[in-house]
């Protein structure tokens, strides 16, 4: 489906962002020059944050409040956990592993659900692994995805959009590759609502 802003969606931003005020550099900031050929909304987020983890129902509520054929993307990012380089790089591949198995919304939640409810430690590809193959994916073909040269190309593309879009905190928002949300300023979910809504519509 074509990611264009209907009628609909137009009317239901407008009047979203009629309720709050928002102003550059205070509740968003301008992280490129241009924006992204078509509207995006992007969060960056990791599975190891636990912010992320209690944000997730928020981020759904965003994600079917946007206009037809716009969806929110997850984009991780590669800092957490701190002081542990070889993770960083696993947990970012096993992400790109999800997305290739076309199975992420339901991995990223089992993920979450093992690290941040179960308590479960995942400080090895192993760890990793066994939630994997625990829902459905075979074992093989994870170590097969998780050695491929394409997978770590794209978690290091991944791994440089973070830092090109200025990430400090997660999780973050950004609309169409330009405007990041700040969202320490952001009070309510109508609040995140409506800033995504208004960004999108902004040149």
């Amino acid at each position: 489906m074509k990611a264009t802003i209907t009628l609909f969606g137009l009317i239901l931003c407008i009047g979203l962002q009629a309720q709050f005020k928002f102003e550059e550099g205070t509740h968003y900031t301008v992280v490129a020059e241009k924006k992204t050929a078509k509207p995006e909304v992007k969060e960056f987020f990791s599975l190891f944050c636990g912010h992320c983890f209690q944000f997730e129902p928020f981020m759904d509520s965003v994600d079917a409040s946007l206009p037809n054929g716009i969806k929110l993307e997850k984009s991780h990012v590669s800092y957490l956990p701190k002081n542990n380089s070889k993770m960083q790089e696993l947990i970012m591949k096993a992400f790109m592993v999800m997305r290739e198995l076309d199975k992420e919304k339901e991995l990223v939640r089992q993920v979450f659900a093992a690290y941040h409810a179960r308590g479960i430690a995942l400080e090895t590809q192993e760890d990793l692994k066994k939630i994997f193959v625990a829902n459905g994916v075979d074992g093989k073909r994870f170590d097969e995805l998780m050695a491929s040269e394409d997978i770590n190309a794209k978690a290091l593309e991944m791994n440089d959009l973070w830092l090109a879009k200025q990430i400090e905190s997660v999780p973050t928002i950004v609309v169409n590759g330009k405007y990041r949300v700040n969202m320490i300023t952001i009070k309510s979910l109508d609040q995140l609502k409506a800033i995504t809504a208004e960004l999108l519509l902004k040149d």
